[in-house]
């Protein structure tokens, strides 16, 4: 393993039709902080309904998963563009894309404000990511919950399921992938 961790690549060109909308991407700063565990926590509220807690202890909990994930991606994923989703300048979503394999794009995360959900703008950021892939050669990576509804995006937009690993499944689209000798496994 190499001594110097390389930086993370901050790139990423909105797609025509999105940028037109005002949306774009920039590097999250700790300014961010605040909107980010909002965005979580209003991305995962539904899962925890069942449960029946007062919402203040749903809000404590899902606060504090916030804070064990964040302090776990910036740790371990020491070369990921972690990116904050704009439209008009407001920040509307979080794009964590890692690029420092060979031949892998990881999407490590991708989550939008619950209003812009549905709307195709989540595929066409995803797009952008494949389109890249093609041109260099590499395959996209991502693991999403075997249960959350975004894997059936992540099918229609051809990725394939290749492990389970615990709750999540790990995904690919492209070429490239070490194991595209063998079968996927079924999903």
């Amino acid at each position: 393993m190499s001594e110097t961790t390389p930086a993370p690549d901050l790139s990423f060109e909105m797609p025509p039709a999105l940028a037109t909308q005002g949306f774009a991407v920039r590097p999250r700063t700790p300014q961010d902080t605040d909107f980010l565990r909002e965005l979580y926590i209003s991305f995962r509220w539904a899962e925890l309904e069942a449960a029946g807690w007062p919402d203040a202890v749903r809000r404590s909990f899902l606060a504090d998963q916030f804070r064990l994930q964040d302090n776990h991606y910036t740790t371990h994923y020491t070369t990921t563009a972690f990116l904050i989703i704009t439209q008009n300048g407001a920040p509307v979503g979080r794009l964590y894309i890692d690029r420092g394999g060979v031949h892998e794009i990881r999407l490590v995360d991708i989550i939008l404000v619950p209003m812009l959900t549905g709307q195709g703008i989540g595929s066409a950021i995803i797009r952008v990511l494949l389109d890249e892939a093609a041109r260099t050669g590499r395959y996209v990576g991502l693991h999403v919950e075997s249960y959350n509804p975004a894997r059936r995006l992540y099918q229609r937009l051809g990725f394939v399921d290749r492990k389970p690993q615990g709750p999540y499944m790990f995904m690919t689209w492209g070429a490239g992938h070490p194991d595209d000798d063998l079968p996927p496994s079924g999903g």
